[in-house]
């Protein structure tokens, strides 16, 4: 078995650490939304860690968007993984859009944009930890 350079264990530390970083700042934001500072630095916090998290996959989610464009049938698992991917960018992109929208808008909208967007983006979350537990600590940036 080949041991792991000093570099593969440095960068599987800092993916372990985005990881820790994206379910903590995600949890502490849900149960502290009354506190709307803390709120909107936790929020601001994950929206960054979710950037670092798909830059750190950026060869991978390439190659897996390569392979839904050009015959997802074939290659289910990477379609799901692309889509994924395609989905947490999506969902954090709505929730940072609407949570801006609810914090600097004179009034509400009558659509809680913002809190059905977290409700997704929470069980989005849930599913992907919850599938890829075993390997949230010990990944491998490809």
């Amino acid at each position: 078995m080949a041991v792991p350079s000093t570099t593969a264990r440095g960068a599987s530390t800092r993916r372990a650490l985005v990881h820790v970083g994206l379910i903590s700042t995600a949890l502490v934001s849900l149960v502290e939304e009354p506190v709307l500072t803390l709120h909107i630095a936790l929020g601001l916090l994950f929206v960054a860690l979710t950037v670092t998290h798909l830059v750190q996959r950026r060869r991978m989610s390439a190659t897996l968007l390569t392979h839904l464009r050009q015959r997802p049938s074939l290659r289910p698992r990477s379609s799901r993984l692309a889509a994924a991917d395609l989905l947490l960018l999506a969902l954090t992109t709505a929730m940072l859009a609407s949570g801006l929208w609810d914090w600097l808008a004179p009034h509400h909208s009558r659509i809680r944009w913002h809190a059905i967007s977290g409700v997704l983006l929470a069980g989005l979350l849930l599913v992907h930890t919850v599938r890829r537990r075993r390997r949230l600590l010990t990944s491998n940036v490809r």
